[in-house]
């Protein structure tokens, strides 16, 4: 009896190993993408700024019909000879990054002016547009001041979107009732950068407007408007779509906008030698080169006219793989349960 048994033992084991394997095996590891799909499941946070949304704001959007418009079939066309004098003012002042000094030397200032000014004569409203917020970002003496104010609300009255949208940003925290009017204006004429400062704003204050934000922001993306990007990977973030988020800031940041490249900083997290006190343009120069590149274009920056933005060069485009984006949430993921919980 006791041999019948001890036979049996054997058996039982020997097929328990050779089985061991095949269980294991019906149980899978977690692939990748699954292990990242868990991160569009996050807990949704909100911003604090939401707690009291702006009654001016929720005021003049609430209950409004939302129409996505494009600022081309609203914006002025310059005639042939208005755009060519424009358009050696763009090309001569895009080099500016490639030579060193270029926008604070003597020379090369007079020649930017000369070739604005000349453009102005020309008729065109883009000159114009951009003689006046220089002249209001660097007043001259004298009157330059006022002229340029008197410059840019006659090309709001004209219609065009931009400038709406521009003016209006001299207003924040002077006029805000004339500041929002102007910007409802120049969304309905469909300005890609109001609807983007709107969408941004109404997405973080107002849970009850977010789908009129999240359209504007949409609207201006699909004008090309870069910019976008960034506020749309917040709200992915907010509502925990944390892999949509970064996959929204790694697009943008490859698209055009700058703070999208800002919010992809995280990276240098996970990479070699990183410390609390590591520099993050360091550990990622390839990203570094690409703030480098959009701040460098000061014209843009000024004016955010389109004919005077250089999109980012494909071969500098910031990659991010699957791999680090994983390595990185659950890194974050830790570091947010530690500072909630504490150590």
């Amino acid at each position: 009896m006791r041999k019948c048994g001890f036979y049996a033992m054997r058996i039982l084991l020997l097929t328990c190993a050779l089985f061991a394997p095949l269980a294991s095996a019906a149980v899978p590891a977690e692939s990748l993408q699954a292990r990242l799909a868990r991160f569009n499941h996050s807990p949704v946070w909100q911003s604090s700024n939401s707690d009291e949304p702006n009654s001016e704001l929720t005021g003049r959007f609430r209950g409004k019909l939302f129409v996505c418009r494009n600022a081309n079939d609203h914006t002025p066309q310059d005639d042939a000879v208005a755009s060519r004098a424009f358009g050696d003012f763009v090309e001569y002042n895009a080099q500016g990054d490639r030579i060193q000094n270029f926008w604070n030397d003597a020379g090369h200032k007079q020649k930017r002016e000369s070739l604005l000014a000349a453009a102005v004569k020309t008729g065109s409203w883009k000159a114009a547009y951009v003689d006046s917020v220089w002249s209001l970002r660097y007043p001259k003496a004298g009157e330059s001041h006022k002229r340029a104010v008197a410059h840019l609300e006659s090309l709001v009255r004209q219609g065009v979107p931009l400038a709406a949208y521009k003016y209006a940003t001299y207003l924040f925290g002077r006029d805000d009732k004339a500041m929002y009017e102007l910007l409802d204006e120049a969304i309905q004429r469909g300005s890609p950068d109001a609807m983007d400062l709107m969408g941004a704003t109404i997405v973080v204050q107002s849970k009850e407007l977010r789908p009129v934000g999240k359209a504007m922001l949409d609207c201006a993306l699909s004008q090309g408007h870069a910019a976008a990007y960034a506020p749309l990977g917040q709200l992915a973030d907010m509502e925990g779509r944390r892999v949509d988020a970064y996959r929204l800031w790694l697009q943008g940041a490859n698209s055009g906008c700058e703070s999208c490249a800002r919010s992809l900083e995280s990276f240098a997290k996970i990479r070699s030698g990183y410390t609390a006190a590591s520099s993050a343009s360091e550990l990622q120069p390839d990203l570094a080169r690409i703030e480098k590149f959009y701040s460098d274009n000061v014209l843009y920056e000024l004016s955010e006219l389109p004919d005077v933005y250089r999109p980012l060069p494909a071969d500098m485009a910031f990659h991010v793989s699957d791999e680090d984006l994983l390595k990185l949430l659950e890194l974050e993921q830790v570091t947010r349960a530690y500072s909630s919980d504490g150590p």
